[in-house]
């Protein structure tokens, strides 16, 4: 059975300062949610819309990007072979949010 490898999007998320920083944002953005029900009522709203339009976006886009499988491999393989590059350059994608800290404008 072949291994699938990683999409470039599964391997940015993956990376440990991006997934730490999204569970951060997704968690304040629940407790928001929780705590104002006006708040709350206006997200669900946006939240719906959002789903109905990638629904409708990536149904409407199936057809174009079976068309497109060749340029779309190649795009994904430039991509990962950045993000190499990207992680050997910046070792601190590998670090948690919480271990990041700011000096002079600089993260260490």
């Amino acid at each position: 059975e072949a291994e699938v490898a990683p999409s470039v999007v599964d391997r940015v998320a993956s990376m440990p300062l991006i997934s730490s920083t999204c569970d951060m944002v997704s968690a304040a953005y629940a407790s928001t949610k929780e705590s104002y029900p006006h708040v709350k009522t206006v997200c669900d709203a946006a939240e719906k819309g959002v789903r109905s339009l990638t629904a409708a976006a990536v149904s409407g886009a199936q057809p174009i990007l079976s068309k497109l499988e060749p340029q779309i491999a190649s795009a994904s393989e430039y991509a990962h072979r950045g993000l190499d590059k990207l992680e050997e350059n910046l070792p601190i994608l590998q670090q948690p949010t919480e271990k990041v800290t700011v000096r002079g404008g600089r993260c260490l």
